[in-house]
């Protein structure tokens, strides 16, 4: 397991999704740390966290279209089907492609200090990254971004508090956390999270037809 996690962190290097998310991290880094450290306001700071929020579905979508992209384009799929072991690549592909996706969006709450802040982007970027992985094993990439600006939606108006004890959709499950901390949304998220890596392994099974 450990050869195909760095084989595949190798192939990660110099990726378009590598060079994508690194924007993504310095555009927070230049412009969200700044304005926090000039503002020090305990309501600017959750302006800006739902902000960037609203931006996560995007970057994720993107992210997942580019890692099924990067394999189409590397001409892999084939061997992919026939590898033995195909459960643990495409795992060791989804955990590299997490860990990438809550480097680029956490990283700033985390350099601000705010750890809780931190906790609920972490567990809102893992859901949509699974999320959208899921999805590119069953849609073509551009339904699969079209999905990514209505989660922007949904978590926009879930920042005006107007999805407050709404539990079907899932992406707004960790805004509302913010504005009303109650362990069903954690339960429920525990559930979501549960059936978006159930769509991936379904995914995965389905190369083999």
């Amino acid at each position: 397991m450990f050869k195909i996690v760095r084989s595949e962190s190798v192939k990660l290097k110099g990726s378009f999704q590598l060079y994508f998310a690194v924007g993504v991290m310095v555009l927070q880094l230049v412009t969200v740390v700044p304005y926090v450290l000039l503002l020090k306001n305990g309501v600017a700071l959750v302006d800006v966290l739902l902000l960037t929020f609203a931006g996560y579905p995007l970057v994720t979508s993107m992210s997942a279209v580019l890692l099924f992209e990067q394999e189409k384009m590397a001409n892999s799929f084939q061997e992919i089907r026939c590898y033995p072991k195909k459960y643990r690549l495409w795992g060791s592909k989804l955990v590299l492609s997490d860990c990438l996706s809550i480097a680029t969006l956490t990283s700033t709450w985390l350099i601000l200090g705010q750890i809780k802040l931190a906790l609920v982007s972490f567990l809102l970027v893992v859901l949509l990254e699974h999320i959208h992985v899921g999805l590119t094993f069953f849609v073509d990439q551009t339904k699969n971004i079209l999905l990514g600006f209505l989660e922007v939606l949904f978590i926009i108006f879930a920042s005006n508090k107007a999805l407050l004890n709404i539990y079907v959709l899932p992406v707004i499950l960790p805004v509302n956390y913010i504005f009303q901390p109650n362990s069903l949304y954690l339960l429920l998220y525990v559930g979501y999270f549960i059936l978006a890596t159930c769509i991936v392994l379904w995914g995965i099974r389905r190369l083999d037809r």
